[in-house]
Order: C-alpha cells, then sequence, then structure tokens
C-alpha cells in the first residue's frame, strides 16, 4: 500500500472517530466568552442573569459587530442581539415584577435586545432554551420595553450588574465597551413578603408567638395589610400573651384608626404591667396624638418618673412641647 495513502486513511479514521466521540460528549475547555452568573435579592425577590461576557478585542462593537437595529440572516430573517455570546442570556425572576413600570410574571426568560444610537428596545421572550437568537420568534415576546443607552467608563468584557437597589426596587444594567444600558425592575415587596409570611406561618413557624408577632411587627412598619396585622398579633397573644405582643396590639389598632381599642388596650397593659415605664409612654403618646392633652401631660410625667436617666431629656422636650401649645 502507498505511504501516503496509508497515512490519509488513518488521518481520516482519526477524525471520524473525534468527531463521533465530540457528538456525545465534550470536554469542559475555556471558552473565549467566559460563562458568568450574577444573582441580586430585591427585598426578598431574587433576581439572576446566566450570560456570557465577551470582550472588545480592539474591535468596533457598535453599529459593526453588534450592528444597530435587527440584524439580517441568509435566510431573510431579521433577529436581536443576543444580549451576551453564545447561549441565550437568561433573566429569571422568582416573583412578578415590573419593567420599566410594564407588567412580568415570575419566571424565566431568553433576555435580547435591539440597539440604536438613541434608544435600546429590551425583549423578554418566553423561550429560553436557544443558541443566541438565531432561532428567535417574535411570537414568543412576553414584554418589550425601550430604554435610553447612557456612556460609560471603557469596559473590555460585557457585564451586567445592579444598582440604585432598595428594599423594592433595582436598576440592572449591561455594560460594555463604552455603552450602559439601565433596566428599572419594582417589586411590590409588601405584597410578596405579606404571601411569604402566609406561606411561612402555616408550617413550623407557626407554633411560635414571635413569628406571628414579627409579621404582624412587618405590617405595622409598612403601614400595610393591617387588618391581617391584628389578626397575626392575636394569633401571638393566644399562644404567648406578653407584654410585648399586647403592646403592638395597641399600635396597630392605632395604625389601623381603632383609636378608642387602642387606648383600652394601653390601659390595660398599665394594669398588667404596671411596673414597665414603657406602658405609660405608649398610652401617653395615643392621647397625644387625638388631642386628649391633659391626659397625656399625666402619662408623660409617669413615664418620667419611672424611666431610666438616659430617657428623660428626650421625655421633658415631650412635656415643653405639650405645655407650650
Amino acid at each position: 500500500m502507498n505511504l501516503n495513502l496509508s497515512r490519509s486513511f488513518i488521518l481520516i479514521n482519526l477524525f471520524i472517530t473525534y468527531f463521533s466521540i465530540n457528538s456525545f460528549a465534550q470536554l469542559l475547555t475555556p471558552r473565549v466568552s467566559p460563562k458568568a452568573e450574577i444573582t441580586q435579592f430585591v427585598g426578598i425577590s431574587k433576581v439572576v442573569v446566566n450570560y456570557s461576557r465577551p470582550s472588545v478585542n480592539g474591535r468596533e462593537i457598535w453599529g459593526k459587530l453588534v450592528p444597530y437595529g435587527l440584524e439580517k440572516q441568509p435566510d431573510g430573517s431579521e433577529i436581536p442581539w443576543r444580549a451576551g455570546a453564545n447561549e441565550n442570556t437568561i433573566i429569571t425572576f422568582s416573583d412578578d415584577v415590573k419593567i420599566e413600570g410594564n407588567d412580568l410574571p415570575a419566571g424565566k426568560y431568553g433576555l435580547h435586545m435591539i440597539p440604536e444610537k438613541d434608544k435600546w428596545i429590551i425583549i423578554f421572550s418566553s423561550n429560553y432554551t436557544s443558541w443566541g437568537s438565531f432561532t428567535y420568534d417574535k411570537n414568543e415576546d412576553a414584554l418589550r420595553v425601550t430604554v435610553k443607552p447612557v456612556e460609560a467608563p471603557f469596559v473590555e468584557r460585557l457585564t451586567y450588574d445592579f444598582e440604585n437597589i432598595t428594599s423594592s426596587s433595582a436598576v440592572l444594567f449591561l455594560r460594555w465597551e463604552k455603552i450602559k444600558i439601565p433596566i428599572k425592575l419594582e417589586f411590590n415587596a409588601d405584597k410578596i413578603v405579606i404571601q411569604n409570611y402566609r406561606d411561612q406561618l402555616r408550617g413550623e413557624l407557626g407554633y411560635q408567638w414571635e413569628t406571628w408577632y414579627e409579621a404582624a411587627f412587618y405590617c405595622m412598619q409598612s403601614n400595610s395589610y393591617l387588618d391581617e396585622a391584628e389578626r397575626w398579633i392575636k394569633k401571638s397573644i393566644e399562644i404567648n400573651e406578653n407584654f410585648k405582643n399586647r403592646n403592638l396590639l395597641g399600635y396597630i389598632l392605632k395604625a389601623n384608626n381603632k383609636t378608642d381599642e387602642a387606648v383600652k388596650v394601653f390601659k390595660e397593659n398599665i394594669k398588667r404591667y404596671p411596673s414597665d415605664w414603657s406602658v405609660y409612654e405608649s398610652l401617653a403618646e395615643v392621647l397625644a396624638e387625638t388631642g386628649n392633652k391633659d391626659e397625656a401631660v399625666k402619662y408623660y410625667k409617669k413615664v418620667y418618673e419611672t424611666a431610666p436617666d438616659s430617657q428623660k431629656p428626650r421625655i421633658e422636650d415631650i412635656l415643653k412641647n405639650l405645655n407650650s401649645h
């Protein structure tokens, strides 16, 4: 057999064997555009972005590597940018969210973008399993929003991150080269937290007075779901009645415009816990807020007599203010 022919035959067989094996398994090797993941909690809501990070590598990015508008494919179709590299960029929301003021249900979405010089269209697709945007179908759009690009300092690798984070909102942004794309996210934090409490209180945590107290306290502090807060604090009292949950009951009743009931609870607390100076202040506070100045002064004087020295200057200021009106 001709030696060159034999070597060619061996090489062909090696290539066939390699690709046959490769169709079933692949070794993990470094990617040109490495995978990345970023997670951010907004309140108790979780946002996760899975993406790949291409580099500038000396190239012209906007309008060149990433075309403005939709990119025309050989088959005549037009597709948006995959907002990253390789597979779909995927964004996951644990709870319902508003994107730039528009509702989007909790779930997992493919993230695509249509860049323009003065505006970008952000697309959340119900299809998140495809390779990039090559099989993008507009009919699978769950939401489209429009945002404005912002000039930013140069970054070599594409990056997603969060800023302006509060308990109910955040700005997700993409940065690459000298462009930043901000996207406002908003969650109904109170609704989400309360539903979470409802679920947790049906389990083992529902046997502890402290958890019912904590849930009721959140409602009072956020001035939301006050009827439910009243039921929850009464459940806490039912499990283990104490000064802490009875005092909170009074404040919840006051917040829910049940002033007479609040006064009644605070007066009962004075009889039950006369050695605790704060019971007098709770009653004095609600009396002052409802215009019962003389009664409020009477109880603030009792607070002054029984409170620790560190509290006396504060109580003196309250009494001066009440007596000056």
